[in-house]
């Protein structure tokens, strides 16, 4: 009698199946890892801001003359350059200081762009920085 080799059609249909249930939830998890390493790029856009607006406050000691890029010696095109920025904007109104980055959809995971809201207080003369609640990358997990 001769003994067959090889595996029987059942038996892959089988692999396969399971192969397709592993990938049906890994995708969705790897997914959302590349568009917060993409995200990256928005907070790190907004911390270089954060560091021209110390610059600027521990030199001219009011964050009032430090609400602009141009107060800050800098540009806006400069923090926006990054592929994956679609907008970053300096706010000043009493009692708050914001820096509010928005990323591309591509970085997002939503299709609006999450933003990303960092908001300072003043203490002892010194610029603390905080992560705003209102940042919508917090609820959709890419910050």
């Amino acid at each position: 009698m001769r003994k067959a080799f090889g595996f029987s059609l059942i038996e892959l249909m089988i692999v396969i199946a399971i192969m397709g249930i592993l990938i049906s939830l890994a995708l969705p998890a790897y997914n959302n890892h590349f568009k917060r390493s993409k995200f990256t790029e928005v907070v790190l856009a907004s911390n270089a801001l954060q560091r021209q607006v110390e610059i600027c406050f521990y030199t001219k000691h009011a964050l009032n003359e430090c609400d602009s890029f141009e107060k800050t010696s800098s540009k806006k095109s400069d923090f926006i350059a990054p592929s994956y920025i679609s907008d970053i904007e300096i706010s000043n109104s009493p009692g708050t200081y914001q820096i509010k980055s928005t990323a591309t959809s591509e970085a997002s995971a939503s299709s609006s762009g999450d933003t990303y809201i960092m908001t300072a207080t003043i203490n002892s003369n010194q610029l603390l920085w905080e992560v705003s609640p209102l940042s919508t990358c917090i609820s959709e997990g890419t910050c």
